[in-house]
């Protein structure tokens, strides 16, 4: 393959079979075969390090996927490629979720969160963020104009208070729907 010409009739041979203008017609079947050979070593040399030929389990690191990177399930359904940890992000004044807090844990010492409208960050139904309150005071866990929060296991809805040192989830359940559970969360 390293000796093929980009210009087509400087193409004469391959792999020492004459393919030239006027050759025996076994010229053109074997050397097709012998490209299609070339082709599949040239491949296999290639990706096979990195994905199976046919099912398997895939090896070698996978690098800088971000939190949008996505996978097919066994339904040909894409889903989000998840951490084994919680990333932990850090936030000392007032928070509006954005999509880059899916799948990690806002450590907040004041200001509280804000859930917004999906018109203005669209979050995909079924991300997840966790809010830990880093503090001795409740945070407010607010919601923007249109969005319902739910605290889990009721029928209450409205702007949540996450309790000192409390934990909880926010999942997206509906385009602007939220639900809220946790230790602390009322």
């Amino acid at each position: 393959m390293t000796d093929w010409d980009t210009t087509a009739a400087n193409n004469t041979d391959i792999g020492g079979i004459n393919i030239a203008e006027g050759c025996p017609a076994a010229g053109i079947n074997n050397g097709f075969r012998e490209m299609m050979a070339q082709l599949k070593t040239y491949l296999v040399a290639t990706f096979a390090a990195y994905l199976p030929l046919a099912g398997g389990t895939m090896t070698g690191a996978i690098a800088e996927m971000g939190n949008a990177s996505t996978i097919k399930d066994a339904t040909g359904t894409n889903r989000k490629v998840g951490y084994r940890g919680i990333p932990l992000r850090a936030a000392t004044s007032q928070q509006t979720l954005a999509l880059t807090d899916v799948g990690t844990m806002i450590s907040i010492t004041t200001g509280g969160i804000i859930v917004p409208a999906n018109s203005s960050v669209a979050f995909s139904v079924g991300d997840v963020v966790a809010i830990y309150n880093n503090s001795g005071s409740s945070q407010a866990i607010s919601v923007a104009v249109g969005v319902t929060l739910r605290l889990a296991g009721s029928a209450t809805t409205g702007a949540r208070t996450l309790a000192q040192r409390g934990f909880a989830t926010l999942t997206k359940v509906a385009t602007d729907e939220w639900i809220i559970s946790g230790a602390g969360a009322s």
